[in-house]
């Protein structure tokens, strides 16, 4: 009995000892995160039809749209300090007025990720609790559809392009489970959420 409970001791040991070996740090090149949130996004319409503005004038319908959004995104690392990943989203908006009813739009672009705090940490002997922090800035490109309604019954189906920088931070409260937040320009003017380690 006092063998088993010593090797059961020693088992549990390791473990431990594997599993804080693993997670030295919030990112990683083996990182496989998958974040969930919701946000504001600016989306450019490239609408070929003429539209009325809120000064009455016609003008040519290439326009930029903000809307609520609720956004995917998966992040895989592919060095030490660098992630690409992909986003798709879900979102919309009511009208403004001139017959605009509103919209229903769905994303979809790549991301890149430089993980600058899991450098700094790396270069700095003071622990700076980067197991549980991931500071990053990064770029994101992408198309989609807005699906747009006017109260004459019409729709028409819009293609989207958005792009910009952002930057970001996870919060890890548990190993695998972190909330984050982005701000920036296209997907995320601002956008929170909860973020989850494979």
């Amino acid at each position: 009995m006092k063998n088993t409970l010593i090797t059961i001791v020693a088992v549990a040991a390791l473990l431990l000892a594997s599993v804080q070996e693993t997670q030295a740090q919030a990112w990683e090149k083996s990182s496989k995160v998958l974040s969930l949130g919701f946000g504001v996004s600016q989306f450019y319409h490239l609408d070929g039809y003429y539209y009325a503005n809120n000064k009455g004038k016609f003008k040519r319908g290439y326009y930029n749209s903000t809307t609520g959004q609720f956004n995917f995104q998966g992040e895989f690392g592919i060095h030490e300090y660098v992630g690409l990943g992909f986003t798709v989203g879900l979102g919309g908006r009511g009208g403004w007025g001139n017959n605009y009813l509103g919209e229903i739009n769905i994303p979809m672009g790549m991301l890149a990720n430089f993980h600058f705090y899991q450098l700094i940490d790396d270069k700095n002997s003071k622990d700076i609790h980067a197991d549980k922090l991931d500071i990053y800035a990064g770029i994101a490109v992408g198309s989609g559809l807005a699906f747009t309604y006017y109260d004459n019954t019409s729709r028409r189906v819009v293609p989207l392009a958005w792009g910009g920088p952002h930057a970001g931070i996870r919060y890890y409260f548990t190993p695998k489970v972190a909330v984050n937040a982005e701000v920036g320009f296209g997907r995320s003017l601002v956008n929170v959420g909860f973020s989850f380690k494979l």
